[in-house]
């Protein structure tokens, strides 16, 4: 009985250390779906960013991403500790963040499409004025509420937003950076309209989604879609409106680029 109780004691130690292995970039890479170039892409990590490690296969590093399965060429990361202990210890701190595309939240297509020509000078900050979500079910069920709204009763082409985002840490991919939305008044053609889902009147959105929304934002600076000097803005600073909500109005007050 007590060499089974050390062995699976050594066994969980094992597991422990190798769980805190990360792949970290030496260079902007892309992580994909799948081991081969094919496979579409989740993200680009930025270099010196981490995402813990799962493996090997071939010229190919098995990551985690936001619990999903990464590949990374081997070429362009190296393995070694996490800087920090958890199950997932590093976030990616310079790349994009997850964004789950139209099809993956059930989208309607859109009546018409207007190509966006960038970069842009603005960032405009919205909320839903919704319910909460927490979960990718959650929130594609009221993104996908806000889109009929937006089509049935205001009879607009799409969903309005470029973007918006869940406070279970995903970015919903909108009207994205190629096509104008229909978010901010007499601004739609300069700028992106990032809508956080929820009401945020009396509270902020949790740290995932103000992660996310910051990531989001730095995703479209870093792929020349926003201009590096852009200005950050609440949708009432252009329009009669009390969006984004009163305790999120106040906080972006605070974030780098808002005027």
């Amino acid at each position: 009985m007590t060499s089974l109780f050390f062995f699976l004691f050594l066994l969980g130690v094992l597991k422990s250390t190798l769980s805190e292995q990360c792949a970290c970039a030496t260079s902007n890479v892309h992580v994909r779906s799948g081991p081969d170039t094919h496979h579409a892409v989740l993200t680009t990590l930025t270099i010196n960013s981490c995402l813990p490690h799962k493996g090997s296969s071939g010229g190919w590093q098995h990551v985690d991403y936001h619990g999903r399965d990464g590949w990374i060429s081997a070429k362009y990361v190296v393995v070694k500790a996490c800087s920090s202990g958890g199950s997932n210890p590093v976030i990616h701190a310079g790349g994009c963040p997850r964004i789950i595309s139209r099809s993956e939240w059930g989208a309607r297509s859109p009546k018409s499409t207007h190509r966006f020509h960038g970069p842009a000078k603005y960032a405009f900050i919205h909320h839903g004025e919704s319910g909460s979500c927490h979960t990718q079910t959650e929130c594609s069920k009221i993104v996908r509420a806000y889109q009929n709204y937006h089509m049935d009763n205001r009879g607009w082409n799409d969903i309005g937003y470029s973007f918006l985002i869940g406070e279970d840490g995903n970015v919903y991919e909108g009207r994205g950076w190629t096509h104008v939305g229909s978010h901010t008044q007499h601004y739609n053609s300069v700028g992106f309209g990032f809508c956080m889902v929820g009401n945020f009147m009396n509270r902020v959105p949790n740290a995932a989604a103000l992660a996310a929304v910051k990531s989001i934002i730095a995703c479209g600076v870093q792929h020349g879609h926003l201009s590096t000097g852009y200005i950050l803005k609440g949708h009432r600073d252009v329009g009669t409106t009390d969006c984004p909500g009163n305790s999120l109005y106040h906080l972006i007050r605070s974030w780098p680029h808002y005027s």
